[in-house]
């Protein structure tokens, strides 16, 4: 009991919660307290699990905010939070540790306490979006399709790669038909972004900066709009773009064999304007 106490920061998510579950009741303030507690440590995601407050939105009187109005972080992108750090002119990531600069609505604690997206546990936010009736619908307009990107981890063993490529096939046969699908990997040294919208899917590979930000946006090596593919009409395009996917450690030598599925390596010149 002394051992858990002594090594473990206090509890930094609402038990209510349902997205995010941990393995244990308490969270290793760093790494070498979590090997040196010998306990095994990690979490369950839930993706689009249920709000607790789904069906009584802001029940707490809370002061709401739209998602694209909550302030991020300008070195990692992570959103402002209650975990993050106050000074009187800044407030610092929980992420990163940058210092950002503070706006009126977060000058004050007593303030802070009351805002939606300041609450300790889960946060959800509302973004703008199209309503319709049905998003089964064979009818419903390009701006009516819900979208889905798939952002794929194959930086590990092949082994992991293979559980991934399953549960994506998975999430295919549970979409919607008329759901606008993309695929991106991300690897050790670079991201792929597949083109599915031929029956040889390719991916577009970009290498990834040690240092600084990617010196190209990725809509510029793909367009969303070209990323993007109706699942109905692409399934088989899609489920082959998956299969593909093969752990990054065989891709980190930069070698490209050409062919369905291979991965094309571009070189870019550093653009200060690049996002």
């Amino acid at each position: 009991r002394h051992l858990v106490r002594r090594v473990f920061a206090p509890r930094t998510m609402s038990s209510r919660g349902t997205m995010i579950r941990p393995s244990l009741r308490r969270t290793p303030e760093t790494a070498p307290v979590k090997d040196s507690a010998a306990l095994p440590w990690g979490v369950v995601v839930v993706p689009l699990a249920p709000s607790q407050h789904t069906n009584s939105p802001n029940p707490d009187g809370l002061d709401p905010i739209g998602a694209e109005d909550v302030p991020r972080c300008s070195e990692c992108f992570g959103y402002i939070n209650a975990y993050c750090m106050f000074e009187r002119k800044g407030w610092i990531c929980s992420l990163c540790g940058t210092k950002n600069d503070l706006l009126p609505r977060y000058q004050q604690s007593s303030m802070r306490a009351h805002l939606e997206e300041m609450q300790r546990g889960i946060v959800d936010l509302l973004e703008e979006c199209v309503e319709v009736d049905d998003i089964y619908s064979s009818e419903l307009k390009p701006e009516e399709r819900p979208a889905c990107i798939a952002v794929v981890d194959v930086s590990g063993s092949e082994e992991f790669v293979e559980v991934a490529r399953s549960g994506v096939l998975a999430l295919l046969e549970a979409l919607p038909a008329a759901t606008l699908f993309g695929l991106v990997t991300v690897g050790r040294k670079s991201i792929g972004v597949y083109d599915m919208r031929s029956a040889f899917p390719h991916c577009h590979t970009l290498a990834v900066p040690a240092e600084g930000e990617m010196p190209i946006a990725l809509s510029e090596v793909l367009p969303v709009d070209c990323m993007l593919v109706q699942l109905g009409e692409n399934k088989e395009n899609i489920a082959a773009a998956v299969e593909s996917m093969a752990p990054s450690a065989q891709d980190d030598g930069m070698q490209v064999d050409g062919g369905p599925a291979a991965p094309r390596h571009f070189a870019y010149g550093s653009r200060p304007d690049a996002g």
